[in-house]
């Protein structure tokens, strides 16, 4: 230990890291500090809510399954559905986004997967005829939508959501908490404006009022996020790219994103050494590397696509259900959640297993899934169950999001192939 540190404080080591910020010019100076800092914030509120909806989830279902009356999931399903429709209705405001085939939805801030809206929200600062016509362009397009409080209002839904026993992933949410958040450290308020010199000076160097700087500063935003969740860097930094991908130039934001993935990776270690990582799973045996197992790999790889071509189905059937059935918000929020509920009692009932086998995150069931503890009736149940309660509760308006139960349901067709 004592010798780590001596290198660590070795004067060579030392005068190269000073040298470093000579190596950029003033624009790259402050897009690394900018970068880091957003990792930093976002971190904080992303690992809270990490440890928040793993609490409460765990202990609202533990406290039901002790009960002789497993009915009782139903209340903080539908409580938890009645809270997400009031966030959904106070300072609301519509997300424009605009899909691959080129139709434009607009789309409730807080409700739903919050892929959509930061995708949304990313591409507002780009020039487009309606808000050329409103006079509303670049930053400003951004900015007059809300920041800290999006971010406020997403992160309670999404807790009472999953921590109340809604099915779905926390990475779609918390891009949108982390894209807010990087545009509310930007974002000029008048009444905040500082009037000593030195604080005024510092302000105007931090602020920006370039476009591309604000989207790297986004970008920055969704992979710190997605770093914090699953304790891999790259992966943080390289989702956030691709998922912003539509034919615009983004590589080179991809330095910066990484820088604040890393930020977000090191201080999550710091603060939980021994759980970085999103799954856990030792003792494995290497794979055999022979014709049978790369045509299992293909069958796999054909079940998921056929899994997916479903799942995109099914959400589209219940989400022209629920927004075509039920006028009012707060009754589409109940329905699904008691749908929720019921799944979850019938994946339960059917395998025996506990109320986490679908409901909540169910990160407990993918790590069974890749040490072989599950049996293929379990894990037929539970690719249907989470299948239909995810898309339950992401449709009527829940705030989940796709990304970790699209992991569970190829986890889950892995056991069934294998």
């Amino acid at each position: 230990m004592i010798e780590r540190v001596r290198r660590l404080l070795s004067p060579d080591l030392m005068a190269r890291f000073i040298a470093v910020p000579s190596q950029f010019d003033r624009r790259e100076q402050h897009l690394v500090v900018m970068s880091i800092v957003v990792g930093a914030v976002v971190w904080s509120a992303v690992y809270l809510l990490k440890l928040s909806v793993h609490w409460l989830s765990e202990h609202i279902l533990e406290i039901v399954e002790q009960t002789p009356f497993h009915l009782l999931i139903f209340v903080p399903l539908v409580a938890g559905s009645l809270i997400v429709a009031a966030l959904a209705a106070w300072r609301a405001s519509f997300v424009y986004y605009r899909d691959k085939d080129n139709h434009l939805h607009a789309l409730n801030d807080v409700e739903g997967d919050g892929l959509e809206r930061t995708i949304g929200l990313y591409y507002t600062s780009e020039p487009a005829l309606d808000r050329a016509l409103l006079g509303t362009q670049g930053v400003r397009a951004r900015w007059e939508m809300p920041t800290f409080s999006l971010a406020f209002r997403k992160f309670l839904a999404t807790l009472v959501t999953l921590g109340g026993g809604g099915s779905g992933g926390l990475e779609a949410s918390v891009t949108l908490i982390g894209e807010s958040l990087a545009v509310g450290l930007f974002k000029p308020r008048p009444r905040m404006i500082p009037h000593n010199l030195w604080a005024l000076r510092l302000w105007r160097w931090w602020r920006t009022l370039d476009p591309d700087e604000l989207q790297t500063a986004q970008l920055s935003g969704v992979a710190a996020a997605v770093s914090t969740l699953l304790g891999a860097p790259l992966a943080g930094a390289f989702f956030a790219i691709e998922v912003m991908y539509r034919r615009r130039p983004v590589i080179e934001k991809l330095i910066y994103a990484l820088v604040a993935s890393l930020t977000a990776f090191f201080l999550g270690h710091f603060a939980s050494p021994t759980n970085t990582k999103f799954v856990t799973v030792s003792g494995l045996l290497p794979p055999p590397l022979n014709w049978r197992y790369y045509l299992i790999l293909v069958v796999l790889a054909i079940s998921v696509a056929f899994v997916d071509i479903y799942l995109r189905k099914v959400r589209g059937g219940l989400s022209a259900f629920f927004h075509e059935r039920f006028a009012e918000p707060w009754q589409r929020h109940v329905v699904g959640a008691v749908m929720t509920g019921v799944i979850g009692l019938t994946a339960a009932w059917l395998t025996g297993e506990s109320l986490d086998l679908v409901l909540g995150t169910s990160d407990r069931v993918i790590a069974a899934a890749l040490t072989g503890q599950l049996t293929i009736w379990i894990a037929a149940v539970a690719l249907v169950g989470k299948l239909l309660a995810t898309m339950s509760t992401i449709a009527s308006g829940g705030s989940a999001g796709m990304l970790v139960p699209s992991m569970y349901l190829g986890s889950m067709a892995g056991v069934i192939v294998a």
